[in-house]
């Protein structure tokens, strides 16, 4: 069980306790040894999430670890596992520097990340299209699939998604992609840009050929702003 802190907004007036959170827990412990399968257990683990995110600035995310066989799953029963942001950053930027040692370009490179980052979120894009099948309310319109896709990811550690139907952006606050390792930014942003072209392309009726950083002076990298702006093109 992770829990995930957001950052508080005047619109959150509603906050559960911690005596209200334990309650909830306890009833989904209660729910789970009634329930007969482990379908019906991933279902009350959905249901206590949903149930428990639209009132609390923490939400608590769970996943069935199953000791013998070392797998965790998650509540839209996928397989998943667990990094610490500055191991998944030291990933990529091993891979950027070994890249770049065999005499591609910093150009190249990117690509590489982006095509990388466009083949995971096409792949979660028809998971989660799935997902919001099964488990939730029919979604008609494509913006409230896009609104339930950057709440589900903002609940993973990504970072605090929202989408701006106006402006066609996607807003990320704290990007994992740009917390600093070792004193340094990391080197590639361009997987996240690719992920998010990915789902975008499966969850949404037009066909997102790519996603820009249109202000390099809101670049969290580059300035003291907090967020990233994602333009979708």
């Amino acid at each position: 069980m992770s829990i995930i802190g957001y950052p508080e907004t005047e619109t959150q007036r509603v906050s559960l306790n911690e005596d209200e959170v334990i309650e909830n827990f306890a009833e989904l412990i209660k729910r789970s040894e009634k329930a007969r399968t482990n379908q019906n257990l991933r279902s009350v683990i959905s249901k206590l999430e949903e149930n428990i995110r639209e009132n609390e600035k923490y939400i608590i995310k769970m996943f069935l670890v199953n000791n013998k066989t070392g797998s965790m799953i998650n509540s839209d029963n996928a397989p998943n596992i667990s990094f610490r942001v500055d191991t998944i950053n030291n990933i990529f930027d091993s891979i950027v520097q070994s890249i770049i040692g065999l005499g591609l370009s910093v150009e190249q490179t990117e690509q590489i990340f982006f095509n990388a980052g466009v083949r995971c979120g096409e792949n979660f894009g028809r998971t989660f299209s799935t997902y919001l099948e099964t488990y939730m309310e029919d979604f008609e319109d494509e913006d409230e699939k896009i609104r339930e896709w950057c709440l589900f990811d903002s609940s993973v550690g990504w970072g605090k998604l929202s989408y701006d139907a106006f402006e066609k952006a996607v807003l990320i606050t704290n990007n994992f992609q740009t917390k600093k390792l070792d004193g340094e930014y990391p080197k590639d942003c361009h997987f996240f840009k690719g992920y998010i072209t990915g789902v975008l392309s499966k969850i949404s009726g037009e066909r997102i050929k790519t996603v820009s950083c249109p202000n390099a002076n809101r670049c969290p990298k580059r300035s003291d702003c907090r967020e990233c702006f994602i333009k979708i093109n």
